[in-house]
């Protein structure tokens, strides 16, 4: 739900300036937040803000924070980057990429609320993107060229955005860690996105390959038009469900929907070779399924050609509009908001660490502190040319110099004796 646009408050965190809050989840609040940076430079990120009683579990947050540093280290277009993690004496929060679209989640409800089924091709496209941001994260090395073993966990509608570009970008890639672990140790239970692990995840032994079964139930999802465990009566049942490999097929699901002939003939060739696909990402054993997030992406795009991210951007502005639109507001309210300047309350710590100075080795982290800073940048060519300038002073005082004290051959030249001519004879 969105928030009232009445609500001015404004906090900042270290360089960071914490606008309104756009949603909430179990460990943390969703901000949009501006980077402030030197010169007048700002930019537009979302913040992660750990909430109180998480912030203060020190396990938790250095488990937080390690995982956070390794996700840092994905670059794909597909996946939201993660750019910076500050700590405060109060405060933890992971600041990432705003994408500027609409979480999934939303656009499969809203679809199921109209009565609208998503496109097969549209389906298709944002499975083979996210995929593809699997892949990337799954082979991602670190500095010395060894495997990171990066598993994201929490592969889910929640956790993937469909940007208004048509693009589709998975979030917060490190933190499921950390969260189902918290999760564990509070209350003895798994309360992950169950409904999207796979069996061995749900055993607690996950591999990269449980993110391929998770994308597998979104791809369902999509797919079918609702929830595939809808049904499920209980986590228990659930679990048995899982673990059991009980799924109903995407065209058994279909076909008893009472809206199943409103599907065309395109539709259901597409639904059909697509089908065994999704059935081999949701195998229980692990041996069965697809190896990599890549083999599964390939053998999608061979069995139906995925819409283009134009199509893509065309839907979700069309289906995703009202969301859209309210995002279009905050977004401006805020930016009028910033350039009145109003009073922004500071947080009082003493000294702000951010992912960068907690790990002075990490390469990759694309806005330095500023606050932890005071050197001002020099232009080089302008370097280079009062270097030249003294090199050449240098040279004619050297010069200079030297002739000053060489002696003068013509001073030094012996001087020539005058030969008197002989005396004429009388």
């Amino acid at each position: 739900m969105i928030q009232d646009l009445s609500e001015k408050r404004q906090v900042a965190v270290g360089r960071y300036l914490l606008h309104r809050q756009i949603a909430r989840g179990g460990m943390a609040t969703i901000h949009i937040a501006r980077l402030m940076g030197d010169e007048g430079f700002s930019r537009i990120v979302a913040a992660k803000r750990l909430l109180p009683e998480f912030a203060e579990d020190t396990e938790f947050v250095a488990m937080f924070m390690d995982e956070a540093r390794i996700a840092s280290k994905v670059h794909h277009p597909n996946v939201v980057p993660v750019l910076d993690l500050v700590t405060t004496t109060d405060e933890v929060m992971l600041v990432q990429e705003y994408v500027h679209g609409v979480p999934l989640h939303v656009l499969l409800r809203t679809a199921h609320e109209c009565g609208k089924k998503i496109p097969v091709r549209i389906s298709c496209s944002i499975a083979t993107q996210v995929l593809a941001g699997l892949h990337a994260a799954h082979t991602t090395l670190d500095e010395m060229g060894a495997p990171l073993g990066i598993i994201h966990r929490d592969v889910s509608p929640q956790n993937v955005m469909i940007a208004v570009d048509g693009s589709a970008r998975l979030l917060d890639f490190g933190v499921a860690k950390a969260t189902m672990a918290a999760h564990v140790t509070r209350d003895g239970t798994f309360k992950g996105k169950l409904a999207y692990s796979a069996p061995e995840q749900v055993r607690g032994r996950p591999v990269q390959q449980s993110d391929v079964y998770a994308l597998a139930v979104v791809l369902w999802e999509l797919l079918v038009g609702h929830r595939m465990h809808a049904t499920a009566q209980g986590e228990a049942e659930l679990v048995a469900t899982i673990m059991g490999g009980h799924l109903p097929s995407v065209t058994e699901a279909l076909s008893s929907a009472s809206d199943w002939g409103s599907i065309d003939s395109d539709e259901w060739r597409h639904l059909s070779a697509i089908e065994p696909i999704v059935e081999k990402g949701l195998a229980v054993d692990v041996a069965k399924r697809y190896g990599t997030a890549a083999e599964m992406e390939r053998a999608i795009a061979k069995a139906v050609a995925p819409a283009s991210t134009s199509e893509v951007a065309e839907w979700v502005r069309t289906l995703g509009k009202e969301f859209i639109e309210g995002r279009d507001k905050i977004i401006a309210a805020e930016e009028a908001s910033w350039r009145r300047a109003p009073q922004v309350h500071r947080t009082p710590v003493p000294r702000v660490r951010t992912m960068e100075t907690s790990n002075p080795r990490n390469p990759t982290h694309p806005f330095p502190p500023s606050e932890l800073r005071s050197v001002v940048p020099v232009n080089p060519r302008t370097m280079r040319l009062v270097l030249s300038g003294l090199i050449l002073l240098v040279l004619v005082v050297g010069v200079g110099v030297i002739w000053a004290v060489k002696p003068s051959k013509t001073a030094a030249a012996k001087p020539t004796a005058t030969v008197e001519p002989p005396p004429t004879a009388a």
